[in-house]
């Protein structure tokens, strides 16, 4: 079995950054991703769109070249279309690639998986034609591809708008953007307003990608509290409202999203420690200073650490690169590390501020209406939920065992904080008690024939199967 100083999961900005960093301080590293190029979700498919839709995509799509020229000029070691399903307790992490099942041994393990979209459970997000902000970015980053028809983006966060404005870019008939966005979150979120040049420079980028859909036509309806997609067989009209106004929107493609989430399924399955985030409205895995989490040697850095954005999740990933070298070569270069962690902290200087002005309404996360699909696999309304949890269900582990809630190919990727939620509110205790879903191998789906074919007597003991 080969054997690595650090394996790194995800070829995402943070992922590579950590990558490069390590092997320049004389690591032994491997970068494992399932996507078919590294880059991840920011940087998909870079060096290979045309230059029209790098122009579509701005100047931020572009910032990930250096990484990926770097990689390339260094020759890291980057093993792509891998999935991760099993890290076993010492640290032999499992993939399957080309059909097969494979491992590797790791000194340390960098947890890189970035982030997914937060849930936004309302009525007809179901129906096709329904889809979120962020699939639709990646279509178009993997394929140029624009959705076709009326379009209309709902929700909150800075990505609405951007990809709104890619899309009009790109030619796509977008009729409008809802902002969910409640007026108290300005209050509330300016306390926390910073005036350094990199905190203004965020806010007029804000302005710039309202000011750009505003000239490009788009309708702008902002502090909108109530919206459902309506359609016979798929979508045809989203229905909103406001304090002032109530109005219908024929779409045939409705764009949802309100903020990211860390993508902590690895962590759970490695029985890292979690807590909710009361600005981030997410749970996310407890780091020290180095981005060490609870387990020794494991380290979760970028956004499935906590949500900070690209630039910030290559400076976090770098700092634990840092420390994963000075215990395992002894090799510490305090300056350079001390001038990274001065970056980081530069910019992440707003984040507070993003946090609390995009907190998505409850309304939005904790369905009201009973028959509001939660879980998409396995078709589970959150009255459903709501009934386990007053007649005194546990928690989300006990309600998939009597529902099949989280049981479907996301693994309750798409239902889990909802989940919690629901749970939170009818039995009136935080989601820290609540709690989540057990987190069990395989972590990705895995074909019995190739499983058969794993001679490692340990890996076979130490699976558990949800």
């Amino acid at each position: 079995m080969e054997r690595f100083d650090l394996v790194v999961i995800g070829a995402g900005p943070a992922g590579l950054a950590g990558a490069l960093q390590a092997q320049k301080l004389g690591l032994s590293v491997v970068v494992l991703d399932d996507g078919v190029r590294p880059g991840g979700q920011i940087y998909r498919n870079l060096e290979n769109l045309t230059e029209k839709m790098h122009s579509v995509l701005g100047k931020s799509y572009r910032n990930g070249e250096k990484l990926l020229n770097d990689a390339r000029h260094m020759a890291l070691d980057m093993r792509t279309e891998t999935a991760v399903w099993h890290i076993s307790a010492d640290k032999t992490v499992y993939f399957i690639r080309n059909d097969e099942v494979a491992s590797v041994s790791a000194g340390a393990i960098m947890l890189a998986t970035g982030a997914l979209e937060r849930p936004f459970p309302i009525p007809g997000w179901t129906l096709p034609g329904v889809m979120t902000a962020g699939a639709a970015q990646i279509a178009m980053k993997a394929g140029s591809a624009i959705p076709a028809g009326r379009i209309v983006l709902a929700g909150c966060g800075p990505l609405l708008y951007l990809v709104a404005g890619q899309l009009a870019q790109a030619g796509a008939n977008v009729q409008a953007v809802l902002d969910t966005t409640p007026r108290m979150n300005y209050w509330r979120a300016i306390r926390y307003a910073k005036l350094d040049f990199t905190s203004l420079s965020l806010i007029v980028d804000g302005i710039r990608m309202i000011r750009a859909i505003s000239a490009q036509g788009i309708r702008h309806v902002r502090h909108v509290k109530d919206i459902r997609v309506c359609g016979a067989n798929r979508a045809e009209v989203i229905e909103y409202s406001t304090s002032s106004e109530s109005g219908t929107i024929e779409a045939e493609c409705v764009l949802l999203h309100q903020g990211v989430v860390p993508n902590i399924q690895l962590h759970r399955h490695l029985g890292c420690e979690v807590r909710w985030d009361d600005s981030q409205l997410c749970f996310h895995p407890v780091v020290d200073s180095n981005w060490q989490t609870s387990v020794p040697g494991i380290f979760a850095v970028g956004d499935n650490a906590r949500i900070m954005g690209a630039k910030a999740a290559e400076y976090s990933a770098r700092l634990a690169a840092h420390y994963i070298a000075k215990n395992a070569k002894g090799r510490q270069d305090l300056k350079t590390a001390n001038s990274i962690y001065r970056e980081f902290r530069r910019l992440t200087g707003m984040r507070k501020f993003l946090d609390i002005l995009y907190q998505p309404p409850v309304q939005f996360r904790v369905p009201a209406l009973k028959d509001t699909v939660i879980c998409r696999c396995e078709e589970i309304t959150a009255g459903e939920i709501a009934e386990l949890a007053c007649s005194g269900c546990a928690g989300p582990n006990q309600a998939k065992f009597f529902t099949r809630c989280g049981m479907g190919l996301c693994q309750g990727r798409n239902c889990g904080l909802t989940v919690t939620e629901l749970f939170a509110v009818a039995s009136g205790k935080s989601p820290d008690e609540v709690g989540y879903y057990s987190i069990r191998s395989p972590i990705r789906p895995v074909k019995l024939g190739a499983l058969a074919r794993v001679e490692t007597d340990g890996l076979k003991a130490d699976i558990e199967f949800s």
